[in-house]
């Protein structure tokens, strides 16, 4: 943008002495504020941009997820060092337009055996021509799951292990409605997932020369007395997996079941797991954006009213569910921590859209799961990820520079899920 600075103009209104001084002082302010002048005019430097702390490849490169598994210690019979490909790989040319899912990021990652076009075992890098080399019948695939899904919010990979196949994915509501609709493709890309998360498992169990072939190193495992602690004893039996419940992909719906099961009405609703092999699903019973803005309302009105009984605080504040749901989203993301450290399983959060409670959940799990996330520079980043690019609707939940009742807005959308978010976060500092 061109233009003159205040100096060198207010200059030209002097004699010829004082206008030399203000065309003086007018280089002096455009040298301070990094401009530059040309043929009398100075040209302001342009203001630089916010740095991204996300950038995709970047950030999956650094989680190691795209490395080939072997530590170079275990030999195979023939003497070779016994590695793999890894199981995920990135999807790059279908969602480089945001054509896919305009609210996901640029590069979205899947199984090495739906976007690579193969089992992911042959030692090459399935991503490295610049189309993703990914096969039409790979694309149709991701199109048809994309429209499946609510928003086209198919699961996508926001975290995983680069020693074993425990992962984090995220995804919108299925399109069951009523009628029970199903979709093959979505079933197989969900088995896909499960499938390669256990190829790496088990090569895991081979390099640690000692596991059961599962996933799960029982070594590790804390005392089962103390993980019933942890978990207060909800879902007890789904945490502590013995070998008599098997399962190969956890799905982990963040809605209470009786408003999975509304939402059949308008066409929505959640996985039936007998179509999806391997698979089981839980309900995490958070609620939703009303009763986020509700419980919010009823702190701050409880906190700004002079004739609040100090006798009955601690009741009062119980009252207003805003702790109650802090520790089910606490509770959640402890489990999924749990199932992809040590049962190293993938998981695969939803909730409604995806976009709200899966956020909260995705964050807090990878915070406790990765220790880069603790940091500064980490944190910007995980915001910036499962937030920012994972299409949390920011200006429709703040409502920052809208009134109430103007023309456009939706005061029934707002609602402070990031302050929840970030409240978790201090009862996790706060407490550990």
């Amino acid at each position: 943008m061109a233009g003159s600075v205040g100096g060198g103009s207010g200059g030209h209104g002097q004699s010829g002495g004082g206008e030399g001084q203000g065309q003086g002082q007018g280089q002096q302010s455009a040298s301070a504020k990094g401009g530059k002048e040309e043929g009398g005019t100075v040209v302001a430097a342009a203001t630089p941009h916010t740095r991204r702390r996300f950038v995709p490849m970047e950030e999956f490169e650094r989680q190691g997820i795209f490395s080939s598994r072997g530590d170079g210690n275990d030999a195979t019979s023939r003497g070779h060092v016994m590695s793999s490909t890894s199981p995920w790989v990135p999807i790059l040319g279908a969602i480089a337009n945001y054509g896919l899912c305009a609210t996901y990021p640029s590069v979205l990652v899947g199984p090495c055996g739906i976007v690579g076009g193969g089992s992911g075992t042959d030692g090459g890098d399935s991503y490295s021509n610049e189309t993703n080399g990914l096969p039409d019948n790979g694309i149709g695939l991701l199109r048809r799951c994309a429209a499946f899904r609510s928003e086209n919010r198919l699961p996508a990979l926001t975290w995983g292990s680069p020693h074993h196949g425990g992962s984090i994915w995220r995804c919108s509501q299925p399109k069951v409605g009523l009628q029970g609709n199903r979709s093959i493709e979505d079933e197989r890309y969900l088995y896909a997932i499960a499938e390669e998360a256990k190829r790496a498992n088990l090569k895991a169990d081979a390099r640690l020369a000692g596991g059961v072939g599962g996933g799960s190193n029982g070594e590790d495992r804390p005392p089962t007395e103390f993980l019933r602690m942890l978990c207060g004893r909800n879902n007890e039996s789904d945490l502590i997996m013995d070998g008599s419940n098997p399962c190969s992909l956890k799905i982990m719906d963040m809605r209470p079941k009786s408003a999975a099961m509304a939402n059949r009405t308008q066409g929505y609703g959640y996985e039936n797991t007998n179509y999806y092999r391997g698979a089981s699903i839980n309900f995490y019973g958070i609620g939703n954006i009303h009763a986020v803005r509700d419980s919010y309302q009823k702190v701050c009105a409880l906190c700004l009213s002079p004739n609040t009984s100090d006798i009955q605080w601690m009741q009062l504040v119980e009252n207003t569910n805003w702790l109650s749901m802090a520790r089910l989203i606490l509770s959640a993301s402890r489990q999924t921590a749990f199932h992809v450290h040590y049962n190293q399983l993938p998981i695969l959060l939803h909730c409604r859209h995806g976009w709200d409670r899966a956020s909260q959940v995705a964050a807090l799990s990878q915070l406790l799961l990765d220790p880069h996330y603790r940091m500064r520079e980490g944190f910007s980043t995980l915001v910036e990820k499962d937030f920012l690019s994972f299409g949390h609707p920011f200006h429709t939940r703040c409502g920052h520079g809208e009134g109430k009742n103007e023309q456009g807005g939706d005061e029934g959308q707002l609602s402070p899920i990031f302050i929840q978010f970030l409240d978790c976060i201090f009862q996790l500092v706060n407490q550990f």
